[in-house]
């Protein structure tokens, strides 16, 4: 092994000891979407929304709500937003590392990542 690519390879060894383990970060299935949006709330960035037990959702940014629907379609959350009536479905993982600050993320078909702080009815 050359002096450069024992150097690189060592680089590489210290740069993945020091980042972030996301070993935490599940992939969930549709019974636990269900269970954990269920009369859930989430805060994002700059947005949060709420999910009631029937299926209603409302989103809110910048003091603006936005009423829609939400489902669970086989291992997919999926949403409508009117005036669409189309649904959009997405994959969710979640990072349960520290049960007070759950983090769910939504992952669209296109790789886009939108995480968020879980906070379960009852919480």
């Amino acid at each position: 092994m050359t002096a450069f690519a024992r150097t690189a390879f060592l680089a590489l060894l210290a740069a993945a000891s020091v980042a972030p383990a996301a070993a935490a970060e599940v992939a969930m299935k549709g019974p636990e979407i269900l269970s954990a949006l269920k009369g859930a709330h989430v805060q994002g960035e700059n947005w949060s929304q709420e999910f009631d037990d029937g299926g209603a959702t409302t989103y809110t940014r910048d003091g603006k709500h936005q009423a829609g629907r939400w489902d669970v379609r086989g291992d997919q959350y999926c949403s409508l937003w009117p005036p669409s009536d189309n649904w959009v479905c997405y994959d969710m993982t979640i990072d349960s590392a520290d049960p007070a600050h759950e983090q769910v993320t939504w992952i669209s078909a296109d790789g886009h990542r939108n995480p968020a702080h879980l906070i379960r009815k009852g919480q």
